[in-house]
């Protein structure tokens, strides 16, 4: 399945990519909202974090000028070599989008988050 179509399909995900202190290390974040924008820096992917919307979600939306193509053996999307663009990170480097399950590590906050949106929806 294409990245756009498990968008489409609402398939809950997280994103992986380097952490900043220890750049061989993925670190894993649960995802929102992802979506896949045409730029004029060319073809990107933009994540929102979970609570984007409240006042004090400070730097919640994300961009990697990246095109993740599905990874059959490992079952995830990813990009090798995403392309540097205006507010996209340097050790961007690989992009990773997996299918978020139970014992993933955000999948709490991914509960939480979904939990707050259904409580917004009903008041």
């Amino acid at each position: 399945m294409e990245l756009a179509e498990a968008i489409r399909q609402l398939v809950p995900l997280q994103m992986r990519m380097p952490d900043p202190k220890h750049p061989l290390t993925l670190r894993t974040h649960c995802v929102a909202e992802v979506f896949l924008v045409g730029t004029s820096h060319g073809q990107a992917v933009v994540w929102l974090d979970p609570f984007w919307c409240r006042p004090d979600a400070g730097a919640s939306s994300h961009i990697a000028y990246a095109m993740p193509r599905f990874d059959p053996e490992r079952a995830r999307w990813i990009d090798q070599d995403p392309r540097y663009g205006p507010h996209c990170h340097a050790y961007q480097k690989p992009v990773v989008f997996e299918r978020l399950e139970g014992g993933s590590g955000p999948w709490r906050e991914h509960q939480a988050w979904q939990m707050w949106r259904a409580r917004l929806g009903a008041a």
